[in-house]
Parts: structure tokens; sequence; C-alpha cells
């Protein structure tokens, strides 16, 4: 699980966190070969890579921007990947925003998103990367299982919780719990922001409202009807956390699963799932933990505080009540700590898929530099067979054009002829077009009858 050296057990002050400590004073979750960064050096290894002069590359990226309106994705990945300093963040994030909008975003290479978010992590642009990691639509930057728990590791070493939720909950909106390492990681991460969000919580996006008491029309297309789809739309962080937590608790599907399950339905506000998890809970005699029925029923006096959910919700709130107490009385109860037993989760499966994710990342990474090149050379006679079609053409304009000079007078015969065509007058007389036709009272328009007098 963890290099042959030294280390020392060490607790967070806060909430004994899963950390460790070696030698040379560093602290981690993972161990710091998960970062395989020789792999990743390696990069600049590449020719290519070493010839990129970054503010000549930028510049005429966005001249060919703002003339073709798109750019081939090798060249962005190019730049992506030989990306080292602060200087050149911002130029990353624009010419990945650029291409997003552009025709090519579909040959994306899966190398890129995989640059941007390691580089901005390696910068320390945080906030910058979880906006660009929020907002999909714009950027397209989706992290890989690797990358997700890179980030992950990088947030819980540093005491920020609020960040490694929220990564959490972004592999919640994809609906994929399959790799383990991932899944863990994301629980510990929500288990510890929900022990202590820390000095900086996660805030919900506030949408600025026009304060202004001027009624302002704006000319639409269409009108949307409002529609919430209840997994996308989520901002509330409450909201996202309890539907992160249920989601992981189903996949887990043991006692801390379980306990979960309900602590996220909770959360998430679905209280007939709380009903039917207590329900599944007391059918599989499965057990669960205090700390979670805690957090459950404290959620429940919320409800009952509520005056607009009293009534309504009353029902429901006496049933989970009723469920409890019976969970209670047939012993299913634990009083082990939670947060021991997340732990040891965490633990067992780190140090069982640890290993095999920095195998197959080293590997992956060789991978990606056959394919840049491979994809690089096809652009590259792409350019050129383009340049060659360019260049036939324009021979052929001009061999055209000196044909035309060479026979001109062997043409100019032929080209009397034509002129003496256009020049010369029918022999029916033309009326002149200028001339107003005298009018005459007896004259009928076609398709008009005469009226009676």
């Amino acid at each position: 699980m963890f290099r042959a050296v030294r280390k020392v057990r060490l607790l967070c002050k806060r909430c004994e966190a899963v950390s460790y400590i070696t030698k040379e004073g560093r602290r981690y979750v993972l161990s710091e070969a998960y970062r395989c960064e020789d792999a990743w050096n390696n990069r600049f290894s590449s020719p290519v890579i070493q010839k990129i002069k970054l503010d000549e590359m930028y510049h005429e990226l966005d001249i060919r921007f703002q003339q073709e309106g798109k750019a081939a994705a090798v060249d962005i990945d190019l730049f992506a990947n030989a990306v080292k300093t602060e200087e050149h963040a911002d130029e990353l994030e624009d010419l990945v925003h650029k291409l997003r909008l552009s025709e090519n975003t579909s040959s994306m290479l899966p190398s890129t998103p995989h640059a941007v978010i390691r580089i901005l992590l390696e910068l320390g642009r945080h906030e910058q990367l979880l906006n660009i990691l929020n907002d999909r639509i714009n950027y397209g930057i989706f992290p890989d299982y690797y990358c997700s728990c890179l980030l992950m590791d990088t947030f819980l070493k540093s005491g920020n919780y609020a960040a490694a939720a929220k990564v959490a909950a972004m592999e919640m909106l994809q609906e994929d719990w399959s790799n383990p390492l991932t899944t863990h990681l994301a629980l510990y991460s929500c288990h510890m922001y929900l022990k202590d969000p820390g000095p900086e919580p996660w805030k919900e996006e506030v949408v600025e409202e026009n304060d202004t008491e001027e009624e302002v029309k704006v000319r639409v297309k269409y009108i949307r009807n409002p529609y919430f789809d209840d997994h996308f739309d989520l901002r509330d962080p409450q909201l996202l956390l309890g539907k992160t937590f249920a989601t992981i608790g189903i996949a887990l599907s043991d006692s801390v699963g379980y306990t979960y399950q309900l602590v996220g339905w909770a959360l998430y506000k679905k209280w007939n799932k709380v009903v039917k998890c207590l329900d599944e809970v007391l059918e599989k005699k499965q057990t669960v933990f205090n700390e979670g029925i805690k957090i459950l029923e404290r959620e429940l006096q919320k409800m009952e505080k509520d005056p607009e959910k009293q009534d309504p919700g009353s029902s429901v709130r006496d049933t989970c009540i009723q469920k409890i107490e019976n969970i209670r009385t047939l012993g299913l109860v634990s009083n082990e700590c939670l947060h021991t037993a997340v732990v040891s989760k965490v633990k067992a499966v780190v140090a069982e898929h640890e290993q095999q994710m920095i195998t197959a990342q080293s590997s992956v990474y060789k991978e990606w530099e056959k394919l840049r090149e491979e994809v690089l050379q096809k652009e590259l006679d792409k350019v050129k067979t383009q340049k060659r079609l360019q260049q036939i053409q324009e021979e052929k304009e001009r061999l055209a054009k000196q044909e035309e000079e060479l026979f001109f007078f062997d043409n100019l015969q032929k080209l009397n002829l034509i002129i003496k065509e256009a020049k010369s007058v029918p022999k029916e007389e033309v009326k002149r077009k200028g001339k107003k036709k005298e009018d005459d009272e007896s004259y009928i328009p076609p398709e008009v009858t005469k009226r009676k007098k």
C-alpha cells in the first residue's frame, strides 16, 4: 500500500483523517507512487513537444480560431502537454473552451482533459480547475477514474474536504461506481466533509437576479417550459451530498453502505426511499451504525420543524420513527465507530487496487504518446494533401491563362465571329422599349372582360 519507508500513523486533530507521514514529512492518503510522476513527465522527451514555443503556438491557434472557427484537436493536445508554468494556464483554458465550441470537439484526444486536470492541479489552481470541471458544456473536461482519485487524494491531503466532496459528486453525476478505488475515496471524501466541512464549506451556487425595476424584454425563438431533472440540475450541496451518499451506499451493500444509504436519502429529502431502505434493513437483518441513525433522526426533526412539510410529511415521519425503533429493538444498531469502519474499508481497497491502477496508468501514458504521434502524422499528411491540391489548382489556372495568351492570334478569327454575331441586328423590327403606347379607349387588357355600360 505504501512505500517501504518509516511511516507513523497521524490522526488529524479535527477528524482523524486517513493520513500517513513519511520521514520526508509528506502526508497523503494514497502513496506517492500513485502520481506516476516519471511516466507523466516522460512526455517532455518527445521531440515535437520540445520544439513547441507556447507563445507563438497560442497566437497561431488563436488566429486560426478567429479566421476558420476551428483548429486541429491534436494541436490543442500538444499545447496542453507542453504547458509547465502558471504563465500559460489561462491560455490553456481559453483554447480548451474554443475547441469545445468548434466542430473538432469530438476529436479531442483522451490525453487532453487529463493534461488540463494534472497541470492545473500541480499549479495549485484548484478553484479554476473545479470551475472547469463543473462547466461540462463549455469545456467538456471529464475526469477519468485515475484523475478522480488523484483529485480527491490531493484535496484530502490538504484538508480541503469540500473540494474532495465536489469531485465525488461529479462522479455521482456520471452514475458509474464500477471502480472500487474511486468509489471508496468518494465515500471517504463525503464522509470527511460531513464530519468537518472546514473553514470554507461547500456553498450553494447563487444566481444573481436583476434588481432593476425596469422590465427588459428579449426576443427569443421559443420559450422553454420549466424543467428540473433532479440530477444535473442539482445545485444544493446537501442534495448533491445526499445523492452521492445514497448511490455509493447502493453500490457497497454492507453495513457502511446501508448506513450511508439512510443518511443519503435523508439528506436528499427522498423520504419514501428512506422507508424502503429501512424495510430492507429489517428484512435482511442488516446491521447499521448508530452514528448514521442519529443523522437520520436529526433530519427527521428538521422535517418536523418545517411548518410547510409538517402535515404532508407526518405520516412518513411517524413511519420512519417506528421502523427505527424496530431496528433498535432487534439489536441491528451497532455502537462501533463509523469513522473507523470507513477508514478500514478505504485502506483495504487502496491496498488491493492502488498498484493495479498505477501499472495501468503508466501503460496508458505510453499508449497516448503513440496515439498522439499517429494523429499528428495523419494531420500533417492531411495538410500536405490540401497544400498539394491547392498547388495543382493554381498550376491549372496558370496553364489556362498561358494557353489563352499563346493561342490568342489562332483564335482571333473565332473571336471576331463571336463579336460579329453579338453586333448583328435581327431581321424582324424591334419596337423601341422607351416609347409609350398611345392611349386607346377600345383597348382591352388580356384576361379582363369589358364592362357593360
